[in-house]
């Protein structure tokens, strides 16, 4: 099991870092004039400017809020409401999630109090702290103190807790920044660029590329007259394509270093990733994908006075997916002619340095909408930001609906902090396996005990809410029936 898990955080780094190079190099230099330029240097060309309109501007607001939450304390409130309505039941009943918070990185404390109200009576609440190295949980219907964990001596504790093989578990967990995955340096872009361009350009040749000019396109009621650019690949090209940037990566020891780099953020160790476990997998790899057979497909954009204002992909008698892309403004269409699917997908985005506004819209066959929005108003130089985030599901008269709303305000000290110490916190590493065994198995008990309570309670509400609602609905049956004689 573990040799598999191994495996496959390698063969995954390697397959992100071969998609990352085909993205990469598919952006070329912008050269002034088209005259006299082949199908294929105009189709890297107009694919480079389409690529480039995906790359998003920057959210300075939200940047510089992180940033101020590493430096300075600051306290959150939060609520989330769920409503559904339908033509078949009444409205969903009152159910609610509080949040609040208190965070301070720079004393690596955290307090957070969160419960869930179901028709204004607290169903379940949960109380959790983080002092230095010691994470604690506390619910007052389950238990009337904190329990913790020491993030130390790990191997040790699990083995109290019946864990016969510890050997994967490191002694202490060290939170990784995740985001720093997805960043490369402009030097590490650059030699992946510089490297697999002519990797990629030499396994397709010139006869795949064709041009259309005069190609009529009708977007928001306006025909525009394009010239369009097309790459077709086969299977056969897609498998050596594929082939060869394995092969040139395998001696590549700048992106092979970099790919180790990443898998370690992602909690490997040095003798879990090597060099040489990378090259195996990358032979694996490229031994398996000569048994694949691919989907031919094809690479379209149009441009229209030196704008690409339009690409589209297309499986080979499968699918279509028609991208367009304006400042601010995205919008994805998804064709699948097998299954006669249809997905559209537009954002709308807004920013400012004091206010962000983000709008999703999905629209699944013309049957099920989708409809998300964000909205952040504050800024770091205020000390304070509000989120409103919206999420509603809509197919014919049935609708969900689900809303978020939070507040942040950056203080110079918290007030009141929880300490954890033997008076209030049972830390499990201290205790024994006998002990640690009876007690969590107590307040296993003691959590099947109140989940019970709470269901029957739930259940209790939704008979009396629908004999209530059966009543009103007679009546006014026969109200009308009344009117109606």
């Amino acid at each position: 099991m573990y040799y598999g898990r191994k495996k496959g955080i390698i063969i995954g780094a390697v397959i992100a870092v071969v998609v990352i190079l085909l993205t990469i190099i598919s952006i070329v230099v912008v050269l002034k004039t088209d005259l006299f330029k082949s199908s294929k240097t105009l189709f890297w060309k107009y694919t480079s400017i389409q690529l480039e309109s995906f790359e998003q501007t920057p959210n300075m607001q939200l940047q510089e809020i992180e940033k101020l939450k590493l430096q300075s304390p600051y306290v959150l409130q939060g609520e989330l409401t769920l409503d559904a309505d339908s033509e078949d039941t009444s409205t969903l009943p009152n159910i609610k999630l509080i949040v609040n918070a208190e965070n301070d990185k720079t004393n690596e404390y955290s307090h957070i109090k969160s419960k869930i109200e179901y028709e204004n009576d607290t169903m379940f609440d949960l109380d959790y702290v983080k002092n230095d190295n010691i994470y604690a949980l506390k619910s007052d219907e389950i238990i009337n103190g904190y329990l913790g964990i020491k993030n130390e001596n790990l191997k040790v504790l699990f083995q109290k807790l019946g864990v016969q093989d510890t050997s994967s578990i490191p002694d202490e967990i060290t939170i990784n920044n995740y985001s720093e995955i997805f960043k490369f340096s402009k030097e590490e872009l650059e030699h992946i660029k510089e490297t697999y361009k002519n990797v990629i350009e030499n396994a397709i040749t010139s006869e795949s590329y064709s041009r259309q000019t005069g190609a009529i396109l009708e977007k928001n009621g306006t025909s525009y007259k394009t010239t369009s650019y097309r790459l077709d690949l086969t299977s056969d090209q897609i498998v050596s394509i594929v082939q060869n940037i394995l092969n040139t990566l395998k001696t590549d020891s700048i992106t092979l270093n970099l790919i180790v780099e990443k898998a370690k953020l992602l909690g490997m160790t040095d003798e879990e990733i090597t060099i040489e476990d990378l090259t195996t997998a990358i032979d694996e790899a490229i031994s398996e994908i000569s048994q694949e057979q691919f989907q031919d497909i094809s690479f379209v954009v149009y441009n229209y006075k030196g704008k690409t204002i339009q690409a589209e992909v297309i499986a080979k008698n499968v699918s279509k997916t028609t991208i367009c892309t304006q400042k601010g403004n995205t919008k994805i269409a998804y064709e699948n002619y097998e299954e006669g699917n249809n997905i559209t997908i537009e954002i709308t985005s807004n920013l400012t340095t004091t206010q962000s506004n983000i709008e999703t819209k999905i629209d699944i066959d013309n049957e099920t909408q989708v409809n998300i929005s964000i909205m952040n108003n504050g800024s770091a130089s205020q000390k304070s930001l509000n989120t409103t985030c919206e999420i509603a599901v809509v197919n014919g008269e049935n609708e969900v609906k689900a809303t978020y709303n939070q507040t942040i305000e950056f203080v110079d000290e918290l007030e009141e902090t929880v300490t954890l110490d033997e008076t209030n916190c049972v830390i499990l590493n201290d205790y024994s396996k006998e002990d640690v065994t009876g007690l969590l198995e107590a307040i296993e008990e003691r959590i099947v005990q109140v989940m019970n309570e709470k269901i029957q309670s739930i259940v209790a509400y939704s008979v009396m809410n629908n004999m209530q609602n059966n009543v009103t609905n007679n009546q006014n049956n026969n109200s009308t029936n009344s009117i109606s004689d």
